[in-house]
C-alpha cells in the first residue's frame, strides 16, 4: 500500500525535488507533500521497529519529523544524520518515506546530545502540530485517570487540569495503574488514531498518597469524566495502524482522586 501511495504521488507530478529542505519548512508546508528532499545534521530522538523520528538543530517549533524505513534503522538515539527521502503524510503525520527515491538514505554522521525540550500541557496542547514527532518533557504533576483499551490511559495535569492520552510503545502498560502520580513525563509527542497521544519512555513517579492542603490546587471535585472527551484538537479523518476505537463505559477503568502531586509544594506528595 505504500508503494501505491508513492506512486500516486509521482503520477500526480508532486514529487519534485527540493533544494536540501529542512524539516521544519516540510513540517510549515515550505515545501509541498511530495517533494524529495535531504536534510543533514538533524538529530535521532527515538527509534522504532521499522522508523526512527530526528529533530533539527536549535530545535523548536515544528523541527521533528517522522522518517519510515520500512526495515529496521540502521541508526540510533543521538546520531547526527543525513536523510534523503520522500516526504508525504501519512494518515495525517507528517513524515519523510525512504522507499523513494532510488538514493533514499539515512546515514550517521556523528552525533550529538538529544535535544533537552520541557513544556507544560498549557504549552504542548496550544499548538500540537508543532510539536508533532518531538521527544518532549512535560513538566506538570500528572495524575492516571483512566486505563484505556489498546495499552492507552488518560492522566490529567494537576497544575491544568488538561488531559494527556498516554500510550505504551516504549513502556509497560502492566505497571499502569489508576492513581499513579506522575511528577513529569518523557517521551515522543505523536498524532495516532484520530487523536493527539504521548508514547512516553519514562516517568518520575513520586507518592501521591499526601493530599495537598491548598483547596485552590488540589483536585477536590469528585470524579472526573468517565469517557475519553472527543479530541479538540484534530487534524485528520482516517485512522492510523487500525482504527481506535473509543472505550465505552464498560471497558474503562476510572478513577476519582481528590489528592495532588504538586510540585514545589510545602507538602510534597
Amino acid at each position: 500500500m505504500k508503494q501505491l501511495a508513492i506512486a500516486s504521488l509521482l503520477i500526480l507530478g508532486l514529487a519534485a525535488v527540493a533544494q536540501a529542505g529542512v524539516i521544519s519548512d516540510v513540517r510549515t508546508g515550505v515545501v509541498p507533500e511530495g517533494s524529495v528532499v535531504q536534510v543533514s545534521g538533524a538529530v535521532v530522538t527515538a527509534v522504532q521497529n521499522s522508523s526512527f523520528t530526528m529533530t533539527e538543530l536549535p530545535a523548536g517549533p515544528y523541527t521533528a519529523i517522522w522518517v519510515y524505513v520500512g526495515a529496521a534503522p540502521a541508526v540510533a538515539i543521538g546520531d547526527v544524520v543525513e536523510v534523503k527521502g520522500l516526504t508525504r503524510s501519512f494518515y495525517g503525520r507528517d513524515e519523510i518515506n525512504l522507499l523513494y527515491p532510488g538514493d533514499a538514505h539515512a546515514t550517521a554522521t556523528g552525533s550529538s546530545p538529544v535535544p533537552n525540550l520541557q513544556l507544560t500541557t498549557t504549552q504542548l496542547q496550544a499548538n500540537p502540530e508543532a510539536w508533532e514527532s518531538h521527544v518532549v518533557t512535560i513538566t506538570d504533576g500528572l495524575i492516571v485517570q483512566e486505563l484505556l483499551p489498546e495499552g492507552m490511559w488518560r492522566a490529567d495535569s494537576v497544575e491544568t487540569g488538561l488531559s494527556v492520552i498516554f500510550d505504551d510503545y516504549f513502556y509497560d502498560y502492566a505497571t499502569v495503574d489508576l492513581g499513579d502520580c506522575y511528577n513529569n513525563a518523557y517521551g515522543m509527542y505523536q498524532w495516532f488514531g484520530d487523536m493527539w497521544i504521548f508514547k512516553v519512555f519514562t516517568t518520575a513517579d513520586t507518592d501521591c498518597t499526601v493530599a495537598n492542603e491548598d483547596p485552590q490546587l488540589r483536585f477536590a471535585q469528585g470524579a472526573l469524566p468517565l469517557s475519553l472527551p472527543a479530541p479538540e484538537l484534530g487534524k485528520g479523518t482516517a485512522g492510523h495502524g487500525g482504527p481506535f476505537l473509543r472505550p465505552s463505559v464498560a471497558s474503562v477503568k476510572t478513577a476519582t482522586i481528590s489528592t495532588g502531586c504538586l510540585r514545589n509544594h510545602p507538602d510534597p506528595c
